[in-house]
């Protein structure tokens, strides 16, 4: 498969497949998380120095922080300075495309570079769990290279241990260990290279190509590069601590959840774990011989990628490079091109049904949801400025970034509040939790989802009565406690009595405005007390990104009478 030149019809199907593994990744970049790091970056380059505690949040305000991500946070602010979220989404396709041409120099060493037009596809699935703007896709890419300079090794001879080298290792490391946390996967992946290429040479001694050797010393000096950051060895406390955490995590954020078949988006993963395994098995079964480092890499990774779906795109990307490696060895190149074009079209028919299609699906980065209820806080900081605030976890970098210093956060995505996760839930589960909870804060405001609940309430119409669904907040937020002061097609947020209010709503509420039909039917309310809290309405919500149930209700009430008769 690798020897001629490349016909022009060889770089056409190259290109294509580049371009579809490069549409597997175009997911819109919805992490919330990075409105935090953005705080950060900006924190840091304004003082010019790192955070060496909270300065965001009220609930744990002054507590120490190892802000161990702090480089890619400085590149975070930078890019969104210059390009704001095009710019986001230009970095993540950089960083994540510039695997693709590091995956290509894998399948070359093998032989495959004929492969590339379905390998390149594949490649891009093995990467879609990392398909958002992360500080891991430093970690991707990171991992890629450290996996090209290993199977390079192994291939062609070993990898010297000169002191150029080895000083080349220990700053790669050093690299990583400032950018993102995800570098003890390098090492996992230098320490299987080292003991799978020695073992292999003891294990079948006569082989016609013994795997070149990766001596040790680079694992220590990989080790000695990682400790040159700004917290020395005391980073790894903090990666014994998440691990910790890890089991409580995995309950409540979707990234620390084990995989699950219920969910499409994991079905790559599960394919690579069947692929991989088998491939690996098939090849030891014909040649009574493997490459320990590839089954060591893959059994770890595949056990913390079952454990956990941020590890997923770990062990696919491994997974991919094993299972072309023994693929090569085990089918003839016409044969592997013929099963190439039909994964290449499995390829094409799962993005176009099932990821594609999401991609279109999503409107608004997750943190910026919040974005109309900041706007409505910024507008009244003076009269609401200071107050306890709760927030969603997911909103939390938003509104510190948005709102900082005027308003302090309740909790983002950050480590530090890991330990409200379990309260929250816990809170969240009847009315009389969240009174108790929201007492024991002293919340003053609370900023909640559009994802209550809607609950049936008996109405009287004329001489009948009828059921309508009213939202739950009516239940958990008392009027005679909390006021509706602002609403939008994300968010409701309330402001306890007691200090002084901006106007609330108290006709055009969310999620409400069929009870508010009836009564202006039924003569309760009048059209002109209606309108005129209606016009409060948009006041208000200047800053929403989205109306559409109020200009619904406008629209209803610009046909009063006539309307209640249909």
């Amino acid at each position: 498969m690798e020897e001629g030149q490349e016909s022009l019809s060889d770089k056409l199907w190259l290109w294509a497949g580049a371009v579809i593994a490069l549409g597997a990744l175009a997911m819109p970049v919805l992490n919330p998380d990075l409105w935090w790091h953005l705080s950060a970056g900006k924190y840091i380059l304004h003082n010019l120095r790192l955070p060496a505690a909270d300065f965001l949040s009220w609930t744990e305000a002054g507590a120490p922080w190892t802000d161990f991500e702090w480089l890619a946070q400085i590149i975070y602010y930078g890019v969104y300075a210059l390009g704001g979220k095009a710019g986001f989404f230009l970095l993540k396709m950089l960083l994540l495309g510039a695997t693709l041409p590091v995956f290509h120099s894998i399948l070359k060493l093998n032989g495959l570079r004929g492969a590339a037009f379905f390998a390149l596809p594949v490649w891009g699935l093995a990467l879609m769990a990392n398909a958002d703007l992360r500080p891991e896709n430093f970690s991707v890419l990171f991992f890629a290279l450290l996996l090209l300079k290993l199977e390079t090794a192994r291939l062609k001879g070993g990898w010297r241990a000169s002191p150029g080298n080895l000083a080349g290792a220990a700053a790669f490391f050093a690299l990583w260990a400032n950018l993102h946390a995800g570098f003890p996967y390098g090492l996992l992946l230098l320490a299987a290279y080292c003991a799978g290429n020695f073992l292999e040479r003891r294990a079948w001694p006569a082989a016609a190509e013994p795997p070149g050797l990766v001596s040790p010393v680079f694992l220590a000096a990989a080790l000695a590069g990682t400790l040159l950051n700004p917290w020395g060895y005391k980073l790894y406390a903090i990666l014994l601590a998440h691990a910790a955490d890890a089991g409580a995590l995995s309950r409540y954020l979707a990234e620390w959840a084990p995989p699950s078949l219920a969910n499409p988006w994991h079905w790559p993963f599960m394919a690579f774990v069947l692929s991989s395994f088998g491939l690996l098995l098939l090849r030891f079964l014909r040649e009574r011989r493997l490459p320990p480092a590839h089954f060591f890499v893959l059994a770890v990774l595949a056990f913390e990628a079952g454990r956990h779906t941020r590890h997923i795109v770990f062990f696919c990307m491994a997974a991919a490079v094993f299972a072309f490696d023994a693929a090569a060895r085990l089918w003839e190149p016409e044969r592997l091109l013929r099963r190439g074009r039909v994964l290449l079209g499995l390829a094409v028919v799962y993005l176009a049904v099932l990821v594609w299609p999401r991609y279109a699906a999503f409107k608004v980065n997750l943190g910026e949801e919040a974005a109309g209820a900041a706007a409505y806080l910024k507008v009244n900081a003076a009269q609401l400025g200071g107050r306890k605030i709760y927030n969603p976890w997911t909103w939390g970098g938003y509104l510190g970034w948005a709102l900082n210093p005027d308003y302090k956060v309740f909790t983002d995505g950050r480590y530090l509040f890991h330990k409200y996760l379990v309260p929250v839930s816990a809170a969240m589960e009847s009315q009389e939790t969240w009174e108790q909870f929201a007492a024991q804060n002293g919340f003053e405001l609370a900023l909640f989802r559009r994802d209550y609940a809607m609950l049936p309430f008996e109405r009287r119409a004329g001489k009948s009565s009828l059921t309508i669904l009213r939202p739950s907040y009516l239940l958990f937020m008392p009027e005679e406690k909390w006021a509706l002061v602002y609403w939008d097609a994300f968010s409701v947020l309330f402001a306890r009595r007691g200090s002084p209010l901006p106007r609330e709503l108290k006709i055009v509420r969310a999620g409400d405005l069929e009870s508010v039909k009836l009564d202006l039917c039924a003569g309760a309310l009048t059209p002109k007390a209606a309108a005129d809290e209606l016009a409060l309405y948009y006041k208000a919500a200047a800053g929403a990104r989205s109306t559409g149930e109020a200009d619904a209700f406008r629209g209803w009430l610009g046909g009063f009478p006539a309307a209640c008769r249909r």
